[in-house]
């Protein structure tokens, strides 16, 4: 995406832009066209080098560890299937606000591993800002509480909070379908 916009703005042509909109985020307009997929290939987009860095980092030592818990039949199939739910729950909540804006990023599919993860190793501790020892239980719920409040205020544009609430639901829940 990042690399479309400045393509775009070096050549004035919006169509690939028009295309990566079209193709590589979730959005209600892109549902209603039947362009399903996006509910997937969303996931894959992101607009700024430093999302894409902070998703892969996270994804990076959480995605490990609930790789192999799960194996990698199984988490593919989790990330896969969180990155719809939270793609959906966005769409809805955008929706239901009024807004008809787009949403990309692996954010929702890697707060749904960090959701499982919570559940599945509550005592592993996180270490926040790279020094805080937090146990995971902790920093999956201030994360969880953190979101809900940002989607309840509307006051972090451009964030799919919305997204991020519904990946960590949808990581308890496939825990609690596994293991409960």
């Amino acid at each position: 995406m990042l690399v479309t916009e400045r393509r775009k703005q070096r050549s004035g042509d919006p169509s690939l832009l028009a295309s990566m909109y079209r193709n590589w985020t979730g959005s209600w307009e892109n549902l209603k066209a039947g362009r399903v997929w996006t509910l997937v290939t969303s996931a894959f987009s992101h607009s700024e080098m430093g999302h894409l860095f902070m998703n892969m980092f996270t994804f990076y030592f959480m995605g490990s560890a609930v790789a192999q818990m799960l194996g990698p039949k199984h988490f593919l199939t989790l990330y896969l299937f969180s990155a719809v739910t939270s793609c959906l729950g966005s769409i809805a909540w955008e929706s239901y606000v009024g807004r008809n804006s787009r949403g990309l990023g692996a954010s929702g599919a890697i707060d749904a591993v960090l959701g499982f993860l919570a559940c599945a190793a509550p005592r592993m501790t996180f270490m926040i800002y790279g020094i805080i020892p937090v146990p995971a239980w902790l920093a999956v719920g201030g994360f969880f509480a953190y979101d809900v409040y940002g989607t309840a205020m509307d006051n972090r544009p451009g964030v799919g909070t919305a997204a991020h609430v519904t990946g960590i639901l949808t990581g308890i829940a496939w825990y609690l379908v596994l293991f409960a």
